[in-house]
């Protein structure tokens, strides 16, 4: 009840607030409405966008009321789960949906186009399914499980077992924590674990790269997670909100071999992958373990085919010189709702109902 509290302090604080604000525009309500606004519900509407109209915006006041949530009640929001010690989880990874199976069976189905897409090119595809965190780093989930992501894990195992592929798992050996609390992507040093794992399956088939690739690092910066963005503790009191978290700045340098008169060839190897593909210096890390420069071809928001949809179908120039791709997707994406550009793909399947 203590816990509880300020909550309500504050949400009454909230109203009274709201009410002195738009006394006026209430009062009108009032003196105005007829008895068949009463007897139709018009009122309430215009009662109910008075009231939010009146509430002040402010991001402090929500950050202060989403750290107190937070802190008292250990509670995230619907969007993130909150676990031990300030580490935040994507509910995406936790919660059951009923059209979950039936979205994972339709990326099943679009799978086995999808690799013999780059097959048919003479290309090597690599696939870099990432776990979820929460499966990674059950530890510190407290009060919840990772059932829903090996479920998850299994499905997709059995849905795909007939389609030959190259595919890197990264769950054997996994440096914990290898993601960072407070967001949903791996840290650095996840992200080195998975460019190393990558590099040594195009290595062993493709050879050693030529080029010449320094990382640089800067100094480590802070770094605000994007979970604890979604759950409104970005303009939390500190005090209030996890800490925040420090990432190491990388950028890899590229000398390609070749005299200064030779033409820039295209990158050979491609990356076509998520936002995991995007951070935590995972591209760097992988030019520098191939010695081989590598296109950028990730999407923020990508998830499971984005980026290799926009590749096989927009971007089919890029392919005659390439030899190799990597195709990364999150696993907690099988799951998600059909993207547009997905739907229109399974549209074209000959079997589409």
């Amino acid at each position: 009840m203590l816990k509880i509290f300020p909550v309500l302090v504050i949400m009454v604080v909230g109203l009274v607030s709201a009410v002195w604000r738009g006394g006026a525009a209430i009062a009108e309500i009032f003196t105005t409405a007829t008895l068949a606004d009463f007897n139709s519900g018009a009122v309430s509407g215009k009662l109910d966008k008075a009231v939010f109209d009146a509430i002040p915006r402010s991001p402090r006041l929500d950050g202060l009321a989403a750290g107190l949530q937070y802190s008292l009640l250990h509670d995230a929001g619907l969007q993130v789960w909150a676990g031990c010690s300030e580490w935040l989880y994507s509910i995406e990874e936790l919660r059951a949906d009923r059209h979950d199976a039936e979205n994972l069976r339709a990326r099943a189905r679009m799978f086995p186009l999808l690799v013999r897409a780059l097959l048919e090119h003479n290309i090597l595809l690599l696939v870099l399914p990432v776990p979820d965190k929460a499966e990674q780093v059950e530890n510190q989930l407290c009060g919840a499980n990772a059932d829903r992501s090996r479920w998850r894990s299994q499905l997709w195992s059995d849905a795909t077992a007939s389609v030959e592929r190259l595919e890197i798992d990264v769950k054997d050996k996994w440096p914990q924590p290898g993601y960072f609390r407070t967001d949903t992507h791996w840290n650095n040093q996840g992200a080195e674990f998975a460019a190393k794992a990558v590099a040594r399956a195009i290595e062993a088939r493709l050879g050693p790269g030529s080029d010449r690739v320094v990382l640089r690092t800067g100094p480590d910066r802070e770094r605000l997670g994007d979970l604890a963005r979604m759950a409104g503790l970005a303009e939390a009191p500190r005090g209030l909100a996890p800490a925040l978290e420090r990432e190491l700045e990388l950028k890899a340098d590229v000398e390609r071999s070749g005299s200064l008169l030779d033409e820039p060839s295209s990158p050979s190897v491609i990356l076509a992958g998520s936002s995991f593909s995007l951070n935590s210096g995972f591209l760097d890390y992988l030019q520098v373990s191939l010695s081989r420069e590598i296109g950028q071809l990730s999407q923020a928001g990508g998830g499971f085919a984005g980026a290799l949809l926009e590749l096989v179908q927009r971007r089919q120039a890029v392919l005659a010189s390439t030899k190799a791709v990597i195709w990364e997707f999150p696993m907690r994406s099988l799951t998600a709702p059909l993207t547009a550009d997905e739907r229109a793909f399974l549209d074209q399947l000959p079997d589409s109902r």
